[in-house]
């Protein structure tokens, strides 16, 4: 770990992070992927946004450098579970993590996620994919899965 990265300790993982770097680079995203697109869907989830991270993910955010309005990609689900809305999606960090990647293989191509419960309606976990990164560093990315329900 360079002096440039700092530890963050977040449930049972501990998170390395270029907090700089990875602000620098939210910096660089002018609009989101949820206004990239524009679809219902996308609209719904930038109508709820302020509402859907519970604070503690918006204090790890800070302390990881992560603009939460600058998501990486979002995924609309529908109606689950008896909520109008459920939705998946992911932002990066620049940095490295140590435990359970949240990404578990089901066949030669197809995987799950596996998910950590922050509250009833909101879960999280940490994997070392970079799908869709709109970041320009080549240094080490972590990709911060999330599913909400409203």
């Amino acid at each position: 770990m360079n002096n440039h990265f700092t530890k963050v300790v977040y449930q049972d993982w501990i998170l390395s992070v270029d907090k700089e770097l990875t602000q620098k680079e939210y910096d660089k995203i002018n609009k989101s992927s949820a206004e990239t697109c524009g679809c219902e869907n996308c609209l719904k989830f930038i109508a709820y946004r302020k509402k859907i991270f519970p604070q503690e993910i918006l204090d790890l955010f800070e302390q990881l450098g992560i603009n939460p309005y600058k998501e990486i990609e979002i995924s609309y689900m529908g109606d689950i579970d008896g909520y109008k809305h459920y939705f998946t999606g992911w932002f990066h960090f620049v940095g490295n993590f140590t435990g359970e990647d949240c990404k578990i293989p089901t066949s030669k191509d197809g995987y799950t996620l596996e998910f950590s419960k922050v509250n009833e309606n909101f879960e999280i976990g940490f994997t070392k994919e970079k799908h869709l990164s709109q970041f320009k560093t080549t240094k080490d990315l972590v990709q911060i899965e999330f599913a909400c329900k409203i």
